[in-house]
């Protein structure tokens, strides 16, 4: 598949792309050192190149490869299905952050050699392996999950994610919807690490950095009713959006809040049924950060689009969020499903011959 000027595919689609064979035979003999959940040799991995370039060993700018890590994740995680309890036994399908990690590694073509590095506050350099040694061997992480026929990742999210972070990475401070975005993404990426040291207390705190992130504010309320205002200023919304978006454009403010203002009076407003679940959803944050203790995770609100724990309504809205944010970036329609687009293209076709 290509994205903004990349392509990505098995190793054996580029066999004949290769810019030089000394290079090819040691790039593809130190690819045969991974090795995945089974212990066994990866036979075709994935690899990333420039869109209709050879494969020369050129490195990408650190800005290039930290746009193509998050849009990688993200849109790979994208493909997951939201966690509902009709299809709790689907792990075998779902995705997670570890499967979309990208890999750069430099390869000393003189000697042939790599380096194994491991760790990042303590880091190890291991002793430089020739890429032929059988002692080199990389291990996957002891908590990857291999998903069974994952969909492939949609083309125009993996556009916008990578084009958008590249542009906040090269040019901070120029596009502060782009800055958000990335950060925003960055912990979204956190928070689906498969990794078992971190659970879902941690995850939710990381989904609600996120969404500070993307928002401007810490504040719940402001949160919240920023995320009311940016799903209610897309327009041709209907009710059955809300299988995509979680929100739907039928709720009304009907929950009642009230809070003291900074003089002691006490304000009373209506929120709706989006608002009243993010502010449950930074309720348990809080509570978990500020009191220590570990609330139930799970929202049971009247509206039954918002129901169930946190963490999987919270970052399947958190998809939902950043790809209309996309569709205001220049990115049309990227809140829409892939398959949609395709029909709408189809229709605009036949209208057009």
């Amino acid at each position: 598949m290509t994205f903004a000027g990349w392509e990505l595919g098995p190793l054996d689609f580029f066999r004949d792309r290769w810019a030089d064979s000394r290079f090819k035979d040691q790039a593809i003999a130190f690819l045969r050192k991974f090795v995945g959940t089974d212990s066994e040799s990866i036979e075709n991995p994935a690899i990333l190149c420039r869109e209709g370039q050879q494969l020369d060993g050129e490195m990408p700018s650190p800005e290039e490869v930290g746009a193509l890590q998050l849009a990688l994740i993200f849109a790979f995680v994208d493909r997951n299905p939201r966690s509902r309890p009709e299809n709790q036994d689907r792990g075998w399908a779902i995705g997670t952050a570890d499967n979309a990690d990208l890999h750069v590694w430099p390869i000393d073509l003189e000697q042939g050699r790599v380096v194994k590095r491991t760790g990042y506050l303590v880091a190890t350099h291991t002793v430089a392996f020739g890429a032929n040694d059988r002692e080199l061997v990389l291990s996957p992480p002891v908590d990857l999950h291999m998903p069974f026929r994952a969909p492939s990742p949609d083309s125009l999210i993996l556009t916008g994610i990578y084009e958008t972070v590249l542009g906040s990475l090269r040019s901070p401070g120029a596009n502060h919807e782009a800055d958000a975005l990335r950060v925003a993404v960055d912990w979204f990426a956190r928070a689906w690490r498969n990794t078992a040291t971190v659970e879902y207390p941690e995850r939710l705190v990381y989904l609600k950095i996120a969404f500070e992130a993307l928002t401007g504010t810490s504040r719940n309320w402001q949160s919240a009713r920023w995320l009311r205002e940016t799903f209610e200023a897309l327009p041709g919304t209907t009710a059955s959006d809300s299988e995509i978006l979680v929100w739907s454009p039928e709720e009304e403010p009907v929950h009642p809040r009230c809070w003291k203002d900074k003089c002691g009076h006490v304000q009373r407003t209506c929120i709706t049924d989006l608002e009243h679940w993010f502010m449950a959803f930074g309720t348990a944050r809080n509570t978990i950060i500020h009191e220590g203790t570990v609330p139930d995770l799970t929202y049971t609100g009247q509206n039954p689009a918002y129901g169930g724990p946190f963490f999987f309504t919270a970052e399947f809205l958190f998809r939902a969020v950043i790809k209309v944010q996309l569709s205001k970036l220049g990115y049309h329609d990227a809140w829409h499903p892939e398959s949609w687009r395709a029909l709408r293209d189809a229709l605009r076709e036949q209208i057009d011959r």
